[in-house]
């Protein structure tokens, strides 16, 4: 989705419960070039209403420096809720696009149109 962020000047930043370390690692791992904030407390995801409370934890095996799950969950655990915000320049959200299932991940083409929505094009 890089050319189409860039097409429409706007600038990629995630937000995750990870620690800075975590986050660090995952970038070097998968080469991500955005910004990527922390908030391991959960402080704003909660603040934002974005706190899923119920998704399953596994447990996991470490290999190398990535953590792999294993096949059978141990508890549950809080995470944010996958959400994509379109905000204008003057950080007016535009857009929002929230999935029902914490494991699914924003669509490329929702996000497509609703950027043609929100900048014209």
């Amino acid at each position: 989705m890089a050319p189409l962020l860039a097409d429409y000047r706007v600038t990629l930043v995630a937000l995750s419960k990870d620690s800075p370390a975590q986050a660090a690692a995952q970038r070097q791992r998968d080469g991500l070039e955005f910004i990527l904030l922390c908030d391991p407390d959960l402080a704003v995801i909660k603040r934002f209403g974005l706190l899923h409370e119920g998704a399953l934890a596994f447990r996991t095996f470490l290999l190398g420096r990535a953590r792999f799950p294993l096949g059978w969950p141990v508890g549950f655990k809080q995470m944010a809720i996958p959400t994509t915000l379109i905000l204008d320049e003057d950080h007016v959200v535009r857009w929002i696009d929230q999935a029902d299932d914490y494991r699914i991940r924003g669509d490329e083409r929702r996000t497509r149109d609703a950027l043609a929505r929100v900048f014209g094009g």
